[in-house]
């Protein structure tokens, strides 16, 4: 728990200067009764709404209006509840780190059951896109230990760049609204082949930076040994 505490944040994104800005300012603006644990509540509550939203397409497409309102509200309650607490300096560094990051898996489940069970995905993708998620999930914690070092970001993107790509997906799914493809006997969607798409980008990438990371640890643990 130690590591946990001192491990240094980085994350580099294109909303970052933005979000860097103008977040303190939207959390000094909120009531005083409003706290951090009200805007995680509203987080998870957000996380219901996307999965509800995919779920309701099985009555109409329009419904993907309803997830992108959750991620909307999902990206106002998940970014505002630390700043809010650093803003105030009432940090509660172990109580966060865990509750934030419990709250970041339970919305991730509630999004992909919601498209996995919805007819814009087949829940098998939705199930890879979930593993290879938290196989990335894992390895930040890891390295939160290992590193001292809480990797929030890779190549720019970051929770807010694939809320907005989510949204974005969304939008050209309602309207284009693709026919779906049949592939060696299977059929697939449009969001089927994208989220297989991003499932094995998240695979790559969570290969890649273990073997770095592997081969960076083993090296320093090396030149302490030859001390």
């Amino acid at each position: 728990m130690e590591n946990q505490e001192k491990a240094s944040r980085v994350i580099d994104t294109l909303t970052g200067p933005f979000e860097k800005k103008y977040l303190p300012k939207m959390a000094a603006a909120l009531p005083a009764w409003v706290n951090p644990d009200h805007l995680t509540v509203l987080g998870i509550f957000a996380a219901i709404v996307i999965g509800a939203g995919y779920l309701l397409t099985w009555q109409s497409i329009h419904w993907l209006w309803l997830s992108n309102a959750g991620l909307i509200l999902h990206w106002y309650a998940d970014s505002l509840d630390g700043t809010l607490a650093r803003v105030r300096h009432i940090e509660r560094e172990r109580y966060g780190y865990f509750v934030d990051h419990i709250c970041d898996a339970i919305t991730v489940l509630f999004l992909c059951f919601g498209l996995g069970l919805s007819p814009l995905m087949n829940l098998n993708v939705a199930m890879l896109l979930i593993i290879t998620y938290f196989l990335l999930n894992i390895y930040v914690h890891i390295m939160a230990y290992a590193q001292n070092e809480f990797r929030l970001s890779y190549s720019k993107i970051g929770p807010t760049e694939v809320r907005i790509i989510v949204f974005l997906l969304n939008t050209g799914i309602f309207i284009w609204n693709p026919t779906s493809v049949e592939y060696r006997g299977h059929t697939l969607t449009a969001l089927d082949i994208g989220g297989l798409i991003i499932a094995g980008i998240f695979f790559i990438v969570f290969v890649a930076v273990s073997i770095k990371d592997a081969i960076k640890l083993d090296k320093q643990d090396r030149a302490k040994l030859n001390k």
